[in-house]
């Protein structure tokens, strides 16, 4: 089932990681040394998960619920 659901979207490990470390509460400040990325670059992988996944213009919650609910979490 989650394949089905999942299918028409693919993201790449470093996303798959930035929804683990929102779905457990990680601060925005914290995630460029995780992520090893810039602050703008973790803010741009966001705003494109958000569009990938069609919860633009919502809150982080609402990406991390979509992202569990197709199965990426």
């Amino acid at each position: 089932m989650r394949k089905e659901i999942s299918k028409d979207v693919h993201i790449d490990e470093i996303d798959r990681k930035l929804l683990y470390e929102l779905s457990i509460g990680t601060k925005m400040v914290e995630l460029p040394a995780i992520l090893l990325l810039s602050k703008a670059g973790v803010e741009k992988r966001k705003r494109n998960l958000k569009a990938l996944l069609e919860v633009e213009d919502q809150s982080d919650r609402e990406l991390i619920l979509n992202a569990k609910n197709r199965g990426f979490l």
